[in-house]
């Protein structure tokens, strides 16, 4: 399940690209190495939700779906 200081990896089902994310605090918080803050959209949409999980988000740019592929713990 994602929580915080999980590592997901969640490819956009529409554009089959694929990041990875790591859910850390908002003081932690740095793209350029991968690291979102618990409270963005992205990281809210996939808090709770499971490996096989495909969850639809809403970000400023519109509606993104995403497949959770892979999670690990620590960051």
């Amino acid at each position: 399940e994602v929580q915080i200081r999980s590592k997901v990896k969640p490819p956009n089902i529409a554009t089959n690209k694929s990041m990875t994310h790591t859910m850390v605090s908002d003081s932690e918080a740095t793209l350029k190495q991968g690291k979102i803050s618990i409270k963005t959209p992205i990281a809210q949409g996939l808090l709770n939700k499971k490996v096989g999980d495909v969850v639809d988000i809403k970000v400023p740019r519109g509606d993104i779906k995403l497949h959770i592929d892979e999670i690990t713990v620590g960051a």
